[in-house]
């Protein structure tokens, strides 16, 4: 069977903000999709985590790959992630939080799932990975890295995709490759702070045609911010406050020690995470 031009919606990092995947989606839908290709960092710190796995379920993804916050989720779960400092804590009472939603089959498949693959399309070869190729964080990927980096993530693939950055981006690498990044569905950022402002949900469409010619469209999606927040204090989200200013300015929280050390303390959070994870008799 002749191939066929192919609509790839590409979307990374939602962390939990179910509000703004939806729109991102009927976005797709009405922009004529083909296929999903997600490329990690699904969960938190937003309060869901079922309602996203059946959404992406019902898209039967290409690729449905992990971030690096499913990996530390994995890593606190199983004990390989120490519980020290305020950090860590944050992310394990998220972590329990959106275990509970999720049935023990649900997160077998978290488990199970790479942080990079590789698919041919229409004759493209596309390497798609969350980060680099050798781990889902850090910072070597982000737009004004040097070149190196990019080069080593393209490899001998005619096309890179990855997440992380939460910045859409489209580059060459040395030899002519392209390198694409959706930027974030659920938690958008810019440094430069005119477009910090737009929080519209990011995400990309590439349309590769049966003779392997690409195009690349990125797309911002506007959705109900505060839907989202109602969501999450409805849903009794452990951090629904942080969670709040999030939504309402794009700045995060994640590595304020001193901010997230004192609520963990206040609201019992250390304990409770103990209770949870650091048991391990």
């Amino acid at each position: 069977m002749a191939d066929t031009t192919q609509r790839i919606a590409l979307l990374a990092d939602v962390h939990g903000n179910q509000t703004a995947l939806e729109a991102v989606l009927a976005d797709a839908d009405a922009q004529g999709v083909t296929a999903t290709w997600f490329l990690g960092d699904l969960f938190l710190p937003g309060p869901s985590a079922a309602g996203l796995v059946a959404l992406l379920e019902a898209r039967h993804p290409g690729v449905w790959l992990n971030g690096n916050w499913e990996g530390a989720m994995l890593e606190i779960a199983d004990g390989t992630q120490p519980l020290t400092g305020p950090t860590v804590v944050y992310l394990a009472m998220l972590t329990q939080y959106a275990q509970r939603q999720l049935s023990a089959a649900q997160w077998q498949q978290v488990a199970a799932r790479p942080f990079v693959t590789t698919r041919r399309v229409n004759g493209l070869t596309i390497v798609a990975a969350h980060n680099s190729r050798l781990a889902p964080d850090g910072r070597s990927l982000y737009p004004s890295q040097p070149q190196p980096a990019f080069d080593a993530l393209a490899g001998d693939a005619d096309l890179a995709v990855y997440g992380h950055t939460h910045q859409q981006l489209m580059r060459p690498s040395s030899q002519g490759q392209l390198i694409v990044n959706p930027g974030a569905v659920g938690q958008p950022y810019s440094p430069w702070p005119q477009f910090f402002k737009d929080q519209r949900a990011h995400y990309a469409i590439l349309t590769i045609d049966p003779a392997g010619r690409l195009d690349v469209a990125f797309r911002k999606v506007p959705y109900d911010i505060s839907r989202e927040i109602a969501r999450a204090e409805a849903a009794n989200l452990p951090y629904a406050d942080l969670y709040r200013h999030l939504r309402e300015t794009g700045e995060t929280i994640t590595h304020d020690q001193a901010l997230l050390g004192r609520i963990n303390r206040e609201r019992g959070y250390d304990r409770a995470a103990q209770a949870a994870f650091g048991d391990r008799s």
